[in-house]
Formats: structure tokens, sequence, C-alpha cells
């Protein structure tokens, strides 16, 4: 097997090395007319989907979802197409550019491109195939999952990897691999078929797979030893330059610092870098992939090439008719782009994201006092958060701690207290002299100073099975008599206590309070999840919001956090500080939608 590849990689350099100039302005011919076709459909689906959501970070699920619509599988197979058909037309010309060494690039790109009928059919019927010999393993893997995982909960099984869990991935994996090895052997069969239309005229599309079929059979080993050489190669390759590329750009991205301006304009800078390394390496791939291709066909119908150049032979100049019409194609394309970019540009992203005063707004004021609720309504706080526990005479008073020790009524739990003796404690003046005379307040008294200037998220704070029913109960009936019930929603770390509430009053919003995380909170029957900050990722919103429940994090004092937090899709931050996150959001949402894009990519990319 090795000896029928003797000589094939040192002549496939070679042809590279000789027409390289040539083939890099002729990838540069076909990057630029991807762009040019790619740009505008790439900003039609962003301004959808941008539209749709109204922020600069779309989920997987939401992905998914626009996928699924008539208009993104419109888009879907627009892509595909463009891609499939610049990627042959690309193959066709440097596989003609190889072949000769006399022809000039740009007659190459005309040669290609006068084939597109017939190469875009090529790809687009290959494409075919090999999606409809996917359909049976889907299939089959669909029934393993049915079988095996199908009422499990899988982030469950992904962390506790029972049985069941490796006799799913395992058929799934057996199942991949069987099918990549069928794929494989296709590929194999069809690998004579663009040279083949390329130097065989007047064969149809499906001719030349036929005859690629029959070419092949006695020589699938040589085919799929080239091409496993080839793909080694060429990853180890990659593998070595993105590892250098990821290193200078997190360097970058960890000396951005907090200023957005800087962010945007260093994200821009690595995005530039990236995509200029991905475009040398797709044309050294497209260049050896073609050269090994061109080798394996003439092994089976020789192609008479032309001399290879001498020592006095150069690459056409500069400023020749063919670099002409590339830098016509790169300036068609730059205008695509800027038009592209103008069309986002005009979009105004709306996301929805509320602010909450954590226990009333703690960072200029005493917790959970009326003190601290009028501070984050002057503050534009949406909702205040606050505690509510009963008293030793079943008052509802607003308290974080189960005891009375940082108010300086001793180490009595509040449920020991009565409410006269509560009400004693003076919280202002520890926090400041303008607070003196503060007291701890009653939900009654809550509630009527919020009215309807601001929301309440009420955490229900039991001290006991039987404290949360009792409590739950009177929180309900204080909502009741007062008509707050549409102006709050109830939250808790007891379960109980909101199933509980749910029974009484379904108009209630409820959600739990999480700061760990074991098993998936998402299965939870709640309608929103307070969570602990540093535990929000994308991953766990989307799947939240795929079951209709809110994501809220708390609780968030630091600016840098807003951006992630924003991207991450959360409903809502909860936080001490109010005014901090209102600058902080007012300064993301003044940035035009490019640069919130920029910003997004930094999160995602940034390590």
């Amino acid at each position: 097997m090795w000896e029928s590849l003797r000589g094939a990689p040192i002549e496939v350099i070679r042809r590279v090395r000789v027409r390289f100039r040539s083939g890099v302005a002729l990838s540069l011919a076909f990057r630029a007319l991807e762009i040019a076709l790619l740009a505008p459909l790439f900003a039609i689906v962003l301004r959808v989907c941008l539209s749709r959501w109204g922020r600069a970070s779309v989920g997987n699920f939401e992905i998914a979802q626009f996928l699924l619509s008539p208009v993104g599988l419109a888009a879907l197979l627009g892509f595909v197409a463009i891609l499939v058909g610049t990627y042959y037309l690309e193959l066709a010309g440097i596989i003609r550019l190889l072949a000769d060494d006399r022809l000039p690039w740009w007659k190459a790109f005309q040669g290609s491109t006068r084939m597109f009928p017939r190469l875009i059919f090529l790809g687009l019927r290959q494409f075919a195939t090999y999606f409809a010999l996917a359909i049976p393993f889907a299939a089959l893997i669909a029934l393993a999952y049915w079988l095996l995982w199908s009422g499990k909960d899988l982030n469950g099984l992904l962390v506790l990897k029972p049985p069941e869990f490796w006799w799913g991935a395992g058929f799934a994996a057996g199942l991949a691999v069987v099918y990549a090895l069928l794929a494989l052997r296709q590929f194999v069969r069809w690998i004579y078929a663009v040279p083949i239309l390329c130097f065989e005229p007047k064969v149809s599309v499906a001719a030349a797979l036929r005859m690629s079929s029959e070419r092949s059979r006695g020589t699938a080993r040589r085919c799929v030893s080239g091409l496993v050489t080839w793909g080694v190669a060429l990853l180890i390759l990659t593998a070595l330059v993105a590892g250098i590329v990821d290193f200078a750009s997190q360097r970058v991205l960890r000396s951005s610092g907090s200023s957005f301006g800087v962010v945007i304009f260093l994200v821009g800078m690595v995005l530039v870098l990236n995509a200029a390394v991905a475009a040398t390496l797709r044309v050294v791939a497209s260049m050896t992939l073609a050269g090994v291709v061109l080798w394996l066909y003439q092994q089976v119908a020789p192609v008479q090439a032309g001399p290879a150049e001498s020592p006095g032979q150069s690459e056409p100049r500069l400023l020749t008719p063919g670099w002409t019409r590339v830098a016509a194609l790169l300036a068609f394309a730059v205008l695509s782009l800027l038009a592209s970019y103008q069309a986002i540009r005009q979009l105004q992203l709306k996301d929805g994201l509320e602010i909450t005063a954590h226990r009333a707004g703690a960072a200029h004021a005493p917790e959970n006092t009326l003190a601290a609720l009028k501070q984050a309504i002057l503050d534009r706080a949406d909702w205040a958060e606050v505690d509510v526990q009963l008293t030793a005479d079943q008052a509802l008073v607003i308290m974080h701690d189960v005891d009375l020790a940082r108010v300086g009524g001793g180490n009595r739990r509040v449920d020991q207290a009565t409410l006269e003796e509560i009400r004693a404690l003076d919280v202002g003046t520890p926090i400041g002299k303008q607070f003196a005379g503060e007291r701890i307040p009653t939900l009654g008294e809550l509630l009527a100073a919020a009215g309807d200037q601001i929301r309440l998220n009420i955490e229900l704070k039991p001290h006991s099975a039987l404290d949360g029913q009792a409590l739950t109960r009177r929180v309900i009936e204080e909502l009741r008599r007062t008509g707050m019930i549409d102006r709050c929603r109830l939250c808790s770390q007891s379960y109980e206590s909101l199933q509980l509430a749910r029974q009484l009053e379904p108009r209630l919003p409820i959600g739990y309070i999480t700061a760990v995380s074991i098993g998936d909170a998402t299965d939870l029957d709640v309608n929103f999840l307070m969570l602990k900050s540093s535990l929000v990722n994308r991953a766990f919103v989307d799947r939240a919001h795929l079951r209709n429940i809110s994501v809220h994090a708390w609780t968030v004092n630091d600016a840098a956090q807003v951006a992630p937090l924003l991207d991450a899709g959360v409903d809502n931050l909860i936080t001490d500080d109010v005014p901090l996150m209102h600058a902080r959001l007012d300064e993301i949402r003044s940035l035009e939608t490019v640069e919130r894009l920029l910003l997004r990519a930094h999160h995602a990319i940034a390590r």
C-alpha cells in the first residue's frame, strides 16, 4: 500500500510550490466571491435573529428554533449551496492550475465558473447522498435514546454516568463510526468526479460519478492512504498554528482591561488575525487536497501537464489583467461587507433585562427597610427583593437573618421575639446618622410604601416545615388584603413553601433560590430560578427558557459581570448597588449593534 504512495508527497509539494502564488490569487478570488455572496445573506439572517430576540446573544435552542422555521431552512439551504458551489469551483480551478504550469490563474478561474452548473449539481447531489445515508443512523440513535434515556435527566446522566449512559453513548458512538466509514467509502468512490469533469469534456455529472466509482475499485487503498496522509499532515499543521494563534489571542485579550472601547478594538484585531490565519490555512488545505486528488487521478487517467517553471520564470506580476480581476472581486466583496455592516449597524437591540434591589437596596441604605425601598425607587429599580419571617406573635416582619444578632437584638431567633421587641431596635444609626431611628418594617408597611412605584420579590424564610405553612398562608393573606397579588412574586429555598403558595394562589409567580446545583434545577415546577451568578451559563439559561423559566442572577455587585450575564441571557440582575448596574447597562446599551456583537465575541473567546 505504501509502495504505491512513494514519491506522492514530494510531487504534490513540488506542484503546490511551483503554482503557489497563482493558487493564492485563485483562492483569494473565490474567497472574495464567497464573501460577496454570503455577507448579505448572513446580514439578513442576523437581522432576523437579533430583531426577534432583541439581544446580541442568541442561544443554541433559539438558533435551532430559527433553523427549523421556513425562513431558517431557506437560509440554511442558501448557505449550503453557496459554500458547496464555491468549494467545488475552487477545487476544480486549483486542479486545472496544478495540472498545467502555463495556465494563468484567471483562466483557471474562468474555466471553473463556466462549469458552475455541473459543479454545483455535483456537490448538492453528493451532499444529498450523505444526508440520506445519515437518516437510518439518526433514527437508530433516536430509538436508543428513547429506550435508554427517555424520562431521565440528561444533566444527571452526564454527571453521574450510570450504566445506561455508557450503553447509550457507546451505541451512538459505534453508529457514528460506522456512518463515518461508509461516508468515507462513498467519498473515495467519488474522488475522481471533479477531475473527470475538468479534463474529460462533455461528461455529465451522473456519468462522472459512475466513471469515478468504476475507476476507484482497484485504487481504493491508494486513495484512502493518500487522503489519510493529507488529513493527518493538515491536522498537525492546523493544531500547531491554532495553538500559537490562540496563545497570542489570549495574551492580547487579557490586556484589554475594563474599557469597552479597548475591548472592542482588541477583539476586532484578534478576529481579523484569526480570519487571516484561517484563510491562509484554507489556501494550503485547498491546494494540497487538489494536489492529492490530481495525483490520484493521474494514476488512472494521465493528464499531460505543462513543463515546470525554470528558475528564470516567474509568476504573473502584480499589475496584470488577472490581478486586476481579483482586485475587482475583492472590491465587490468589500462593498458587500460594508452594505451588510450598515444593515446590522442600523438595527436597535432591546434586551429586557430587569434590575432587582437586593434586600430592598443594601448598598445605599439599611437593608430591608423603608429607607432602602425608597432609595430603590429613586434608583429606578424594577423590583425590590425583601425577606419575610414570622415573629413569636405571628407578625410578618422584613428581616434577612434568622436571629437578631446583627441588628443588636442578641442571639434570639426572630420567631422567639415579639413584634414590639423587634420594632424597638434601631437598625439605621449603625449605617449612618441620616438613617437614625430607622426600624424593621412589617410586610404591610412595606407593601404600602411600594404601592405602584416598584414591584416586590418576597422571599419566604421559614424556620421549620410547620412554620413554613403558616408563613406562606399569612403572606398570601396579606397580599390579598392589600390588593398586591399582581405586583409581587414569591421566592424561597423551601420548595414545599413555594408549592403550597402555588396551590393557594396560582396567580403568584414562584421562584426557587439555589447556590449549589445538583442535578438540573430547570426540572423544578417554578416560574423563575434565582441562581448564584457564578453558576450562570448560556446552556443553563437556554434549558430554563425552553421550559418557560426565567433566570435571575444574584448577587451582582461587580460591573464587569453585567455584560457576560447579559450575553448569557439572564432575565434579571439582583444587586445591592442599583445605580452601578444601571450605569453599566446604559453604557452597554449605548454601543452600536456591531460593537455589542464584538463585546459578545470577547466573552465567548476570552478565558
